[in-house]
């Protein structure tokens, strides 16, 4: 039944690969592509069709991939219509995003990827993200606002599909007319479930030759049993939680100068045992001029067990990390938090667009108290592609939050870029790369690589 579905859906998407548009309209954008994508540890053939439809503030974003190896067999793990629930998720598994409006409106929604979401000041939630490893770990997110100028409600989840990393909700108030309050909840209601979705970069394909080969000696072997075990190594029972609040407020004193202040407090046990803490940012500037914004904050770890936007781009991947001492083993993020005390320093962030050459962002922490520190550092470079002939998008991008280095490669690093090149009229090659961290069996710190090459047809 399965091999039916697959054979009409790559019927349907080759299909949609010839479909004519009418090039006089303007809400429907198409492209189609060919390349190559590692997934489990293999890489495999990838074709896709990506339409993008806009009926004006309505907007919809499909991802249909199928990928086949040199064998070509279908990848069939995002192709299961086994029952009710499987078909559902397979479904969900070709939405890229939904959307309506855009974020200033009074109503707007998007579901689907969420590429950054910052609530308040970032103080606990800031550039979050669900779509970190995509295409191997695909989520199914929901950033909800409604409200009107004197009052505003935003929901965040992080997934339907699965356990949520992050479940949201901002109420912003006009006090005045140049004054907002807000407050926010956040919740992760299990760091485990981090480990059911943990990407293997173990190929079947070699684990099989290798596990094949050791029958004659051991005949008893179950390959298919064992790979499933050792792409699944971490093994865990209960649920632990965690939470945060924060509460803050800003003023407008001029049209490109504001000043804020956000304080957050963390909900849960360290590893020891003791409640986590609380920070605040205390005086918050940011300035808005012609291209770009400036800001610069003081922040203060007012009790232990605390760290500043604890919900980042990495957080998915550090949530729940296996602990290379123990097979079975792991920790999580929130367990991290004993190493942490109180301490204070200084937070600035820059973006800027360079005549149009470039647009760049940076932003650096560095918290000291008694010979502790706890720094970070991302950034991220747009590159204007009419500069280069040929070439149709540069972005490079690196985070490592809180830590003693953040130039030293960790757990929580982040760093990837997108490069497109164009081969012909209407036709892009498009590099992605996404590099993570984690330590193997032996205590190394290895890379997760996440690749992409597509040859994209827009039509």
């Amino acid at each position: 039944m399965e091999n039916k579905y697959q054979k009409f859906l790559l019927l349907l998407l080759m299909s949609s690969l010839f479909y004519s548009q009418d090039e006089s309209s303007t809400n429907y954008i198409a492209t189609g592509s060919f390349g190559a994508a590692t997934i489990d540890g293999k890489i495999y053939n990838q074709i896709s069709f990506r339409p993008e439809i806009t009926i004006k503030k309505l907007g919809l974003g499909l991802d249909i991939n199928l990928y086949i190896d040199e064998n070509g067999e279908i990848y069939s793990k995002n192709w299961l219509f086994k029952d009710v629930e499987t078909s559902f998720q397979t479904i969900m598994d070709k939405i890229y995003y939904v959307r309506w409006g855009n974020r200033n409106d009074d109503f707007y929604f998007r579901v689907g990827s969420l590429p950054s979401i910052t609530l308040g000041y970032g103080a606990l939630v800031e550039r979050y993200s669900n779509s970190m490893e995509y295409p191997q770990v695909k989520k199914l997110g929901l950033d909800l606002i409604y409200g009107n100028d004197k009052i505003k409600f935003e929901y965040v989840q992080s997934d339907f599909k699965s356990t949520p990393s992050l479940m949201a909700l901002q109420t912003t108030f006009n006090v005045a007319p140049r004054a907002n309050l807000f407050f926010t909840l956040a919740h992760d209601l299990n760091q485990l479930a981090r480990l059911d979705e943990i990407p293997s970069n173990i190929s079947y394909d070699d684990y099989m030759d290798v596990c094949l080969g050791l029958l004659d000696s051991y005949p008893d072997i179950d390959c298919e049993a064992e790979y499933q075990e050792e792409i699944n190594p971490s093994q865990y029972d209960g649920k632990d939680e965690i939470s945060g609040m924060s509460i803050g407020a800003d003023y407008v004193l001029t049209d490109k100068l504001s000043i804020y202040t956000e304080w957050a407090q963390l909900i849960g046990k360290t590893s020891d045992d003791n409640n986590l803490g609380s920070g605040i940012i205390f005086p918050g500037l940011s300035y808005r001029f012609k291209n770009g914004r400036f800001q610069i904050e003081g922040r203060h770890v007012i009790s232990n067990n605390f760290m500043f936007n604890y919900w980042d781009r990495s957080y998915d991947i550090q949530r729940a990390v296996p602990d290379a001492s123990d097979v079975d083993g792991y920790y999580t993020k929130e367990s991290t938090l004993g190493d942490y005390g109180a301490m204070h320093g200084l937070y600035s962030y820059f973006t800027y667009d360079i005549l149009k050459i470039m647009n760049f962002l940076v932003g650096y922490q560095n918290l000291q108290k008694d010979g502790n520190s706890s720094k970070s550092f991302t950034s991220s470079i747009n590159i204007n592609p009419n500069l280069i002939p040929k070439v149709k998008k540069i972005e490079l991008f690196y985070q490592n939050n809180n830590v003693d280095d953040p130039f030293k490669l960790e757990v929580g690093s982040i760093h990837g870029y997108d490069i497109g090149v164009e081969a012909s009229d209407r036709m892009t090659i498009t590099y992605q790369s996404r590099t993570t961290y984690r330590y193997n069996q032996s205590g190394e710190l290895e890379p997760i690589r996440i690749m992409q090459l597509d040859t994209q047809f827009d039509f």
